[in-house]
């Protein structure tokens, strides 16, 4: 009898014990704690989610998944086991399973903003921006959205095809949040993409004196200047983008054009080779080197090139998106 009363205690007292532990930020004697909890009833939940959190907060997201996956068992309408279990499957590159953990949580507390946040990323990683619109339109002008939420809306709404409710979210992005650099460039290349070209560098450079290091801005400005035909201007942009991001297909890309076009054919046709090793699958490179075999006089690899950007080539919506440097939010 003094012995099952003994049990009963040490279940329901040393999980409460080891949270205790856990909040002071005693990790090792938080761990110990739930370690003999789970000795004592494996399928304890405040201890497997304790564990869980421990491991997560140190980087050993494959053990944290093992005791999240446990306590998702033991309690499916836990929030917190839920979204901690989708944050780790974030990074262990899970994306469908980090999604269906992270559509549970944010179900279980659609308030919950780093929640919604978090599925929103994945949902763009896997480029279904109509799901990101989904998410997080419906409650932009309610619901206190930071300064990155808003740029996942931007890039969704963008490559969802909804240009304008892009260009006037940027718009509003801008005023609410001056000192950001991606937010400027975001408003830079609605305005250029819109035939504004004035008005985006000034954004654009605005940009670059808030964040030097930032690489999209000079990208976009040579994009600008490659549609202004000032090839060398835009050779120069595309350089001081390329020097920040080296393996940018698309900077690469324009950089390659833009060489071209001032007469340096075979520099620009050695760029587009470097980002064809980069990116070999990418059938708009292979077509520009095709052009430029054919400018040289090299029709047998400007065949090649152009066989080779007809069998790459993949039907799709016809919809103009934004640099993916632009894009990414990591």
């Amino acid at each position: 009898m003094i012995g099952s009363i003994l049990l009963a205690s040490l279940l329901v007292q040393q999980p409460a014990s080891g949270e205790q532990l856990l909040e002071a930020g005693q990790l090792d004697r938080a761990r110990e704690a739930f370690a003999r909890a789970l000795k004592l009833d494996p399928g304890q939940f405040s201890a497997l989610s304790g564990m869980g959190f421990i491991h997560y907060s140190q980087g050993r997201f494959t053990e944290a998944r093992t005791y999240l996956e446990k306590a998702v068992r033991s309690r499916p309408n836990s929030f917190q086991a839920r979204f901690l279990l989708g944050a780790a499957l974030v990074q262990l590159n899970d994306p469908k399973g980090a999604i269906r953990e992270l559509r549970a949580a944010n179900k279980l507390n659609p308030a919950h903003a780093d929640a919604r946040k978090l599925l929103a990323a994945e949902y763009a990683g896997q480029r279904q921006f109509r799901e990101v619109v989904a998410l997080l339109g419906p409650a932009v002008d309610q619901l206190p959205y930071d300064e990155e939420t808003h740029l996942l809306l931007i890039g969704a709404r963008q490559s969802a095809g909804d240009s304008a409710g892009s260009f006037e979210l940027a718009g509003r992005a801008a005023r609410r949040f001056p000192r950001s650099p991606q937010v400027a460039a975001w408003l830079g290349f609605q305005l250029q993409f819109s035939g504004r070209y004035d008005e985006a560098k000034d954004h654009l450079r605005k940009a670059i004196e808030l964040d030097p290091s930032y690489p999209v801005p000079y990208q976009i400005l040579g994009d600008i200047l490659l549609k202004q035909e000032d090839y060398a201007g835009a050779a120069g942009w595309f350089r001081k983008a390329a020097e920040r991001m080296p393996e940018d297909v698309e900077t690469l890309t324009g950089l390659g054009r833009a060489l071209a076009e001032t007469g340096d054919i075979a520099g620009g046709i050695e760029v587009l080779r470097d980002a064809a090793r980069i990116a070999p699958d990418n059938a708009q490179l292979h077509l520009q080197l095709s052009r430029l075999y054919f400018r040289t006089g090299d029709e047998e690899n400007a065949r090649k090139e152009a066989d080779l950007s007809v069998t790459l080539r993949t039907p799709g919506p016809n919809l103009v998106e934004a640099p993916a440097a632009l894009r990414s939010h990591k």
